[in-house]
């Protein structure tokens, strides 16, 4: 995943979007989570929601109340848009680096899997959007808390996550989402 420009001004006023964004260019997160996604197939856009709760400040207890439908639109999203595009645009590079093709029709095709990746980054920001969803009508008071304890959350909420989709960390996959952490909710 790759934070593109946000494909409609409804994802662009969506706060969801707008952590995400800046959470991913923070140093070393988008390395992280790219290793994460490839390593243990986690999906970056549930990563940052979890995150986004924890920043919310509403407290770990409530990850159980969103994370069922976070976790279903997920994997029926991935499963039946995200990926297809992914599988194509990497079908797409394999074909171009192996064939014969050259000058325009290399050209051709490259610009053709760029056009690929771009569905594939807004179809994943419209994921972010269906999740912000499931939480905007939410009654919960975000209230202040020091960084350490949204560090805490965050954790807590990952840990969940990891839990209920059976993602076993190796220590690598552990030191990059402590990377993440660090560098959101800082030290």
């Amino acid at each position: 995943m790759s934070i593109p420009e946000a494909p409609s001004n409804a994802v662009k006023s969506n706060p969801l979007w707008d952590f995400m964004t800046w959470a991913y260019k923070e140093p070393g997160v988008e390395k992280a989570c790219l290793a994460l996604q490839a390593r243990h197939a986690i999906d970056v856009n549930i990563l940052l929601f979890c995150l986004w709760l924890a920043h919310r400040s509403v407290g770990s207890s409530n990850l159980a109340r969103y994370l069922a439908g976070a976790l279903k639109l997920s994997r029926d999203w991935q499963r039946n848009l995200v990926e297809p595009l992914r599988t194509a645009r990497t079908n797409m590079k394999d074909f171009i680096e192996n064939s014969d093709m050259a000058g325009p029709n290399r050209i051709a095709a490259s610009e053709l899997r760029d056009r690929i990746k771009a569905c594939e980054l807004d179809t994943e920001a419209l994921q972010t959007l269906a999740l912000y969803a499931l939480v905007m009508e939410s009654t919960d008071e975000e209230r202040h808390r020091a960084p350490a304890e949204q560090k805490d959350d965050a954790n807590n909420n990952l840990t969940v996550y990891f839990t209920a989709t059976g993602v076993k960390l190796d220590p690598l996959g552990q030191a990059q989402v402590m990377r993440i952490l660090t560098a959101v909710f800082g030290a």
